[in-house]
C-alpha cells in the first residue's frame, strides 16, 4: 500500500498545564520569557561576543539584575535561549517519527522521514519573528566559541539525530552505512542554509528565480535531498574502515609505549 509522505505531517499537540498559576508567579514567567524573547533577538543579530546584559536589558525593559536573578550568567541566558526553540524542534521532530514508526503496515521510507526532518524546521520558521531568529541563531552558532558551541549543539540534537540516522539506515539496507552518515550531515547543512535567510538564489539566477515561497523551497529540497540520500554507495579508490570506539576499559590503560619513550 503506497502512502503520500504528507500524510504523515501530523498536527503539534497541545498541552495545558494543570492548574492556573498565581498573579505573582505569573509575572515571572512573563518577565522570563520577554527576557528569553529580546535575548534571541540580539544573540540573532549581533553574536553573543557583542551582545550585553545591558543590551538585553534595554530592549526588554527590565533591571539588568534581573537578568543576573534568572539566568546567572551571560553564557547560561544564552543556552536557555537555544534550548528553549531547540527543544520544540527536537520534540516535534520525535512527535513526528513516532506517528511513523507507530504504522504497522509499512516501515518509514526515505521520502517521509526526510520530509519530518525538513518541514519541522519550515514550520518553526514560520512562526513569527522568534522562529526566523532561532534559525539565525543556529547559523551565528557556527562561529562562536567552539567548544561550548558543539556541547550546545550535541545537548540539544544528537539524540534524535541518531534516530533519523537509524532510521534511513533501516530504509536503505543497500547503501553503506558510511554514505548514509555523510549524506545526513550535507542534509543538516542545507536546512541550515535555507533556513537563515542567507541564500543567494535571487543573485545567481539573476533575479529569475527566489526562494520567498516557503512551500516551493521545500519541495525543491525534498527532490535534492531524496535523491542523493538514495544514490547508489560512493565507490572510493581506498576505503576507510570504520573507526572503533574505545571500550570504557581500553580507555582507562595507560599508554605503555608513551611512557616508554619518555624513559
Amino acid at each position: 500500500m503506497e502512502h503520500d509522505d504528507n500524510e504523515f505531517l501530523v498536527p503539534p499537540r497541545v498541552t495545558r498545564r494543570p492548574g492556573r498559576p498565581g498573579t505573582e508567579s505569573l509575572a515571572k514567567e512573563e518577565t522570563r520569557d520577554t527576557i528569553l524573547d529580546s535575548a534571541e533577538q540580539l544573540f540573532s543579530q549581533l553574536g553573543y561576543t557583542t551582545t550585553s546584559f545591558r543590551d538585553i536589558a534595554v530592549d526588554a525593559n527590565v533591571n539588568p539584575g534581573l537578568i543576573s536573578y534568572y539566568f546567572g550568567s551571560k553564557r547560561a541566558l544564552y543556552e536557555a535561549v537555544y534550548k528553549r526553540r531547540g527543544k520544540n524542534l527536537t520534540d516535534r521532530w520525535s512527535e513526528m517519527l513516532d506517528a511513523l514508526e507507530e504504522r504497522s503496515d509499512q516501515p518509514p521510507t526515505v521520502a517521509e522521514i526526510l520530509r519530518v526532518y525538513l518541514s519541522a524546521q519550515f514550520e518553526m520558521k514560520q512562526k513569527g519573528p522568534g522562529g526566523v531568529a532561532f534559525f539565525r541563531l543556529q547559523t551565528r552558532l557556527h562561529s562562536e566559541p567552539q567548544k561550548e558551541a558543539f556541547m550546545l549543539r550535541r545537548d540539544v540534537y544528537d539524540s534524535v539525530g541518531r534516530r533519523f540516522v537509524s532510521l534511513l539506515e533501516r530504509a536503505l539496507p543497500g547503501v553503506e552505512t558510511a554514505d548514509i552518515s555523510w549524506r545526513f550531515i550535507f542534509i543538516i547543512g542545507v536546512g541550515l542554509y535555507m533556513t537563515s535567510d542567507v541564500d543567494r538564489l535571487n543573485d545567481l539566477s539573476s533575479g529569475r528565480f527566489d526562494s520567498n515561497h516557503l512551500d516551493e523551497a521545500l519541495e525543491r529540497m525534498m527532490t535534492f535531498c531524496t535523491v542523493g540520500m538514495m544514490a547508489p554507495s560512493t565507490e572510493l579508490k581506498v576505503r576507510k574502515a570504520p573507526r572503533k570506539q574505545k571500550t570504557a576499559k581500553a580507555a582507562a590503560l595507560p599508554n605503555l609505549g608513551s611512557r616508554a619513550r619518555v624513559k
